[in-house]
């Protein structure tokens, strides 16, 4: 009797950027061959991305690797490709209060330290927010001084630490946002500026993966599972712009559980789909995105958890104000204290405190970065070049004391909450949710049609980590642990020879 050889399972991995890259390419090594990507931007990488400002490629997305060790997968595929020798040393830290006068940098940042201590409690179940934790404990911290000025320099140092940690989360308010956040956080490490590097990661994950299956401009409007969709194949082909679903003829007949709708009318047939869109995404279109519907808790974790923002603005100048070696600059105003650690969009500029210098000059020019949270964020989003160059002009002045800083020669601000396809930065845990819903949010879907037919739907992103959650190297450990999962289900070996992406 003629055995029938399994086909191939059809693999399709919504969403280009890191969670969706890493899934395809250890597919690939597991040595899945009907893997398609689909990415509904021109561009791929999602929020590991770049602009070009003057000659300088700069990362308008993720720029910072959380945890400079081993450990870290994306520290390693940096380091392995000789990237990191590009990292220059750290530059100095300066800071300005509102009177426009120099503080003391030693004295500012023991006291700085000691508000970050605070902050990173690991809290289990407290049930409080952040604010509420950090104006209790700083107070105390205050109270026990006697020296008035002392007080008052204090707190207002432990305010930059509160608004600081805003930008970190990509919130608006520290009493919004849990306590107990980094009760399952993995802590990799200190944390490492990869300035103008970040995206050439994106390169590497898309080094041996077929460019034919790599599909751009392919808007996902429905994902249809739990279903049996027919089409006519003899065996995988590669994609084209002609749908997968097309009959070829004289092939044979093949059900799949799922159907995959794009914008264009496009229908892309599949056993597996990965979605690894944001969870601003699915906030805004996980309601109409899958037929069936998605089940209640899972749908209840998306509206749960909170998608933040963050800001870049991007300040060319001819030529720098600042002294050479500075790496940062931080405002105080002398009259912030912890308890008033939120944003108003009033007074936002209050909240453009901390401004990176882009480094070394060879390769940047003079480029400041003045980075923003949440609703300040949404706003600075809306604001005209002209209308940010005079406001931060102002603001640089009369922290720096110096009536002749110029304005720069060219503004540019990051949107991504305004990116239809992103809608903000990456997710925070607000006061009452617990860390575990990201489990919620990572498990496949269950089908009840066809139950045989197990991990229809599965789901990677940073969002579906609750341990590694708003980082880049957590983005791409869930999508390993997709390709994982489906290589456990499939009884495939591991990768013959190690993915330079994998730790060590």
């Amino acid at each position: 009797m003629k055995v029938m050889t399994q086909r191939s399972p059809s693999i399709v991995v919504v969403g280009a950027g890191v969670a969706g890259l890493a899934a395809a390419k250890k597919l690939k090594e597991y040595g899945f061959d009907d893997v398609t990507v689909l990415e509904a931007s021109e561009k791929v990488g999602g929020r590991v991305a770049s602009a070009t400002i003057g000659s300088a490629c700069v990362d308008t997305g993720a720029q910072y690797i959380h945890g400079a060790t081993d450990k870290n997968p994306v520290y390693l595929l940096l380091k392995k490709s000789g990237l990191l020798s590009q990292v220059p040393e750290d530059g100095s830290e300066k800071f300005y209060n509102n009177k426009g006068q120099e503080v003391d940098a030693d004295v500012t940042t023991r006291v700085y330290e000691a508000g970050e201590r605070i902050l990173l409690y690991h809290g289990s179940s407290t049930g409080k927010s952040l604010g509420e934790h950090f104006a209790e404990k700083t107070k105390a911290v205050i109270d026990s001084l006697e020296d008035d000025e002392t007080k008052i320099r204090m707190q207002s140092v432990f305010a930059l630490v509160g608004k600081d940690m805003l930008i970190d989360i990509g919130a608006s308010d520290l009493h919004s946002v849990s306590l107990d956040s980094w009760e399952y956080y993995t802590d990799m490490g200190d944390n490492l500026d990869v300035p103008g590097l970040m995206f050439r990661l994106v390169d590497m994950l898309l080094e041996d993966f077929p460019k034919e299956r790599l599909l751009m401009k392919r808007e996902v409007s429905k994902i249809k599972w739990d279903g049996s969709f027919s089409a006519v194949k003899d065996v995988p082909a590669p994609p084209s712009d002609e749908s997968l679903s097309a009959p070829v003829s004289g092939g044979n007949v093949r059900h799949y559980p799922v159907c995959i709708v794009c914008e264009n009318g496009e229908e892309i047939l599949a056993d597996h789909v990965i979605v690894t869109v944001s969870l601003g995404f699915l906030k805004a279109q996980a309601l109409n995105l899958f037929s069936p519907s998605l089940p209640a808790e899972k749908m209840e974790v998306i509206n749960k958890l909170c998608f933040g923002n963050i800001a870049k603005i991007f300040l060319e100048y001819e030529q720098a104000f600042w002294e050479d070696g500075v790496g940062t600059f931080s405002f105080i105003y002398v009259d912030d204290s912890p308890t008033s650690v939120s944003t108003n969009k009033t007074q936002w500029l209050k909240n453009i405190q901390f401004f990176s210098v882009l480094r070394p000059k060879e390769r940047f020019g003079n480029i400041l970065v003045g980075w923003c949270p949440g609703d300040i964020a949404d706003l600075i989003e809306t604001m005209t070049e002209d209308d940010l160059s005079s406001a931060i002009t102002e603001h640089l002045r009369m922290f720096f004391g110096k009536s002749d800083i110029p304005r720069p020669k060219s503004v540019h601000s990051t949107k991504w909450r305004s990116n239809r396809f992103i809608k903000g930065s990456y997710t925070h845990l607000p006061v009452g949710v617990n860390g575990q819903v990201m489990d919620t949010l990572a498990q496949p879907l269950m089908g009840s049609h066809r139950p045989n037919e197990n991990l229809q739907v599965m789901f990677a992103g940073e969002a579906t980590m609750k341990s590694l959650y708003g980082t880049v190297h957590g983005a791409l450990l869930s999508g390993h642990r997709e390709a994982d999962r489906l290589a456990a289900h499939y009884k495939k070996d591991p990768p013959s020879t190690a993915s330079l992406d994998k730790p060590v």
